[in-house]
């Protein structure tokens, strides 16, 4: 199975996963590692002009462009858990309001945003508080209580290389799908994203396990600033079998 490079820059025809054509990726998808279909995408650093900010603590400029056009709409509200510098400048320069958030506990006092509410955004492990089962409750506690059945959250999950110090991502998720199930969410796909040099992008959806690890396998080392990848979680309040 072959990847073929996005027809239109930056995704920006890709609809809102939970709605049209791209609901058929998650919906239709081969079915591996358990119920949660995988996806992986490969996107080259042209324009990749946002802030800087420290490796392996961000998400890469286009990746988070990427994620605004497939996931909301023009005009929409974006939570971020985490305070990302390239989140807020792709939020801004797509007419998006960004909304960030770095106590979970806030949430809860939140007034209702003009607009919708169309994506949440979290990493793990939080950089902003302390990493606890708490924690981990208190994340997508706060998720759902600001979600509605058009809202998408994503987790973005760094984890430790293979054979190297640090929570793997199997120890990751073993934390992570426990939790947000207890919240009420479901999870409908792994992204497995890598931003380095290059002059295309591509998107292989239906992916396999094995093509999972060879994404993650690619992923540069090196800490520049125009390489990076991270795994990203994607869930909806929805129903598995709704």
């Amino acid at each position: 199975m072959t990847a073929s490079p996005d027809p239109t820059a930056n995704g920006a025809t890709h609809p809102n996963p939970v709605h049209g054509k791209a609901r058929q990726h998650t919906d239709e998808a081969i079915l591996v590692g358990g119920d949660v279909p995988i996806a992986v995408w490969r996107l080259d650093d042209r324009d990749d002009t946002a802030p800087a900010a420290r490796p392996g603590n961000r998400l890469a400029s286009r990746l988070a462009q990427r994620l605004i056009l497939v996931y909301t709409h023009l005009g929409d509200t974006i939570v971020d858990l985490d305070s990302d510098p390239h989140l807020e400048h792709a939020s801004s320069t797509t007419s998006r309001t960004y909304l960030p958030i770095t106590d979970p506990t806030a949430v809860a006092d939140l007034d209702a945003p003009t607009d919708p509410i169309s994506l949440v955004v979290l990493r793990w492990p939080p950089r902003h508080h302390l990493r606890t089962p708490a924690s981990i409750t208190d994340l997508f506690a706060a998720c759902r209580h600001i979600m509605t059945t058009d809202t998408c959250a994503i987790a973005a999950v760094s984890s430790a290389a293979p054979g190297q110090p640090g929570t793997t991502h199997a120890e990751h998720l073993s934390e992570l799908l426990p939790a947000a199930r207890a919240a009420g969410l479901t999870p409908i796909l792994h992204i497995v994203a890598v931003t380095a040099p290059g002059d295309h992008d591509e998107f292989l959806y239906h992916a396999t396990q094995a093509e999972a690890e060879a994404a993650r396998r690619y992923r540069p080392t090196g800490g520049t600033a125009s390489s990076s990848g991270v795994d990203l979680l994607v869930f909806t309040t929805r129903s598995s079998h709704g």
